[in-house]
């Protein structure tokens, strides 16, 4: 099987078109699928139902564009491992991290990490989950922090490591949590922020219905609260040097935390030196959690 023909078979599959696949190889259409028909006679095989208006794989093709994605994506990785060598010449790895991470955490970490790693060098991306995952897959972040996310693939590797616990928090100037009701809540959409959520009101016995939706980051809500425009249900993390400072208040932290934080990464990259230091660190690396433990309504 020649691995040319067998990359544009996988573009015009992923792409589900013989036009796009043509532009991003930087080929004729006609080329495609001339490529594409030597790599059926090679296998004896039609990977692609030619009556069909729309671009359809056949059974064979279905089974070969889904082992060809496995092939790229390692053969992607690859490349982009051996573009850090190259550039390099030493130990290097690309860090990745959700907001909710990457903005409050990720910044301590590896000022802990490098006093004992040095020689360690490393690129930070902040993303969303399923780009660190994409990103994973791919090559180009090496290891991954993230709340807990499914991920049902097995060549990666997800350890669990210390709680993800929400608080409750205001501005200073809120005395008591029965003044919420009067104040706007001020909520981002995700799933774990919902169940803090549902749960606090339970909790408190009325519902919270002045509501401002916030689609921008954990820093323009600090700031909101901080300037007394609502209170929050956020990670603990993102708080922590807020409220040590006391330019936030802890209305109310949740008991112990089932979730957790996730350390991801490739399997086969498991032995690479500045991952294993990683990993060990990240797995023994505590944050102070002493204004967390009084768990009393305010």
């Amino acid at each position: 099987m020649d691995i040319h023909h067998l990359k544009i078979f996988y573009e015009a599959s992923n792409e589900k078109s013989f036009t796009k696949a043509a532009k991003k190889l930087y080929i004729s259409q006609s080329a495609v699928s001339i490529q594409i028909k030597k790599l059926e006679h090679t296998l004896g095989l039609q990977l692609i139902e030619r009556n069909s208006k729309n671009f359809k794989l056949t059974f064979a093709g279905k089974e070969l564009f889904r082992m060809s994605k496995d092939i790229f994506e390692k053969i992607s990785r690859m490349e982009n491992e051996m573009r850090k060598i190259l550039q390099y010449k030493k130990g290097k790895i690309s860090i990745g991290a959700t907001h909710n991470i990457g903005e409050p955490v990720l910044p301590g970490i590896m000022i802990e990490f490098r006093k004992n790693n040095p020689e360690i060098e490393f690129d930070l991306y902040i993303k969303n989950k399923e780009s660190l995952v994409k990103h994973l897959k791919e090559g180009t972040v090496d290891i991954a922090l993230m709340e807990e996310y499914f991920i049902e693939d097995k060549e990666i590797k997800v350890i669990e490591t210390e709680e993800y616990p929400f608080v409750v928090v205001s501005g200073t100037e809120v005395r008591d949590y029965r003044e919420l009701i009067d104040i706007p809540l001020l909520k981002r959409d995700t799933m774990l922020t919902n169940k803090y959520l549902d749960l606090f009101e339970k909790i408190i016995g009325f519902n919270l219905d002045k509501r401002i939706s916030i689609n921008g980051s954990i820093e323009t809500m600090k700031n909101l609260i901080k300037n007394g425009l609502g209170f929050a249900v956020l990670p603990y993390y993102s708080v922590y040097e807020e409220i040590k400072k006391g330019t936030l208040k802890v209305i109310y932290s949740f008991e112990k935390s089932e979730d957790k934080f996730q350390i991801v990464f490739i399997r086969e990259n498991e032995e690479k030196e500045g991952i294993t230091k990683f990993v060990e660190f990240l797995e023994s690396y505590k944050i102070n959690r002493e204004l967390f433990t009084d768990r009393r309504m305010r």
